[in-house]
């Protein structure tokens, strides 16, 4: 138990070190049951207003807003934002998915899904997001039609109008024009639930009473750890951008103490590797993994703090 809290408290601290704080005044709340997310509401200038008035279909067949929402830091820069749409292209690419990071010193790193981009960008108080002192790779892809348009978006000294929007169970990050039509969409997973270090309270369907099976997961690092409650294992997290709460646990590496509870933990291992969705329970302190075929395989409880400084 010890060498487990150790560990727990180990990772715990590397992750609260990654949070993210550039912009002063700026503060976000978790809100999945409500499907809301704390941000500011941005007026449209005067110009605009009339424009706006015209509500076109976005790419991804929603309506433009007449007020954008501007994102708070933690949502700007609190993970890895795919880039689903670009112009009128819809992007399902599942090699060199295109992607965009903000990190909290004011800068970005981004793939066009051909090339590496970096660069400084500042979110304005009007909702503007800029990019400058812009750097790209000069790979040339002529069969990705859509990384030109992508960057873009990037470019120096180019500007946009933000929307951030929570959808379901994922946040969208749309770039306008002056017309307040949308010319990317930008998506990011929520999956950040689950990090924290976790009980295993059912594995299909059958309680566990034993303290000392567990699992942290680390979604930053895209990492698992745990204790089956006779051998500590460890393993790699991937998390399919193009699918709502999918979650897939691979290369498991396990230590090698004898294990008077070999089926158990043999069934354990077995439903971490057939995981591949990862849902919220009744509330947050539950969390529910699910199997290909819709079957709970796993109930997870989560460990206050509390708890683990007081063992």
């Amino acid at each position: 138990m010890k060498t487990r809290l150790i560990i727990s408290a180990m990772l715990a601290g590397a992750l609260m070190l990654g949070s993210c704080s550039i912009f002063k005044g700026s503060s976000s709340s978790d809100n999945r049951s409500s499907g809301t997310i704390s941000s500011t509401a941005v007026k449209p200038g005067k110009k605009d207003k009339k424009n706006r008035k015209n509500k076109d279909k976005n790419s991804d067949g929603s309506r433009s807003s007449e007020l954008n929402v501007k994102p708070t830091a933690e949502q700007l820069c609190g993970g890895q934002w795919t880039v689903a749409s670009v112009g009128k292209v819809t992007i399902n690419a599942e090699d060199d998915t295109p992607y965009v990071n903000f990190d909290e010193k004011g800068r970005f790193y981004a793939s066009d899904g051909c090339n590496i981009i970096n660069g400084d960008y500042a979110l304005r108080s009007d909702g503007t997001l800029t990019f400058s002192h812009v750097l790209s790779t000069m790979k040339y892809c002529p069969d990705i039609e859509y990384s030109a348009l992508i960057a873009s978006m990037l470019g120096e000294n180019t500007s946009t109008a933000v929307d951030c929007r929570q959808i379901g169970a994922e946040t969208y990050l749309y770039f306008k024009n002056k017309a307040g039509n949308v010319m990317m969409t930008l998506r990011r997973h929520n999956m950040e639930f689950l990090n924290g270090n976790w009980l295993v309270t059912a594995i299909d369907g059958k309680k566990i009473n034993d303290e000392e099976v567990t699992v942290f997961i680390d979604i930053p690092e895209l990492k698992i750890h745990g204790n089956t409650g006779c051998n500590f294992f460890n393993g790699d997290i991937y998390i399919d951008p193009q699918t709502s709460n999918a979650i897939d646990f691979s290369n498991m590496g396990l230590t090698r103490m004898a294990c008077p509870k070999a089926d158990r933990e043999s069934a354990m291992l077995v439903a971490l590797e057939t995981t591949r969705t990862a849902i919220a329970g009744k509330n947050d302190d539950t969390v529910l993994l699910i199997n290909g075929k819709g079957k709970e395989v796993m109930t997870l409880k989560r460990i206050p703090l509390s708890e683990q400084n007081n063992e």
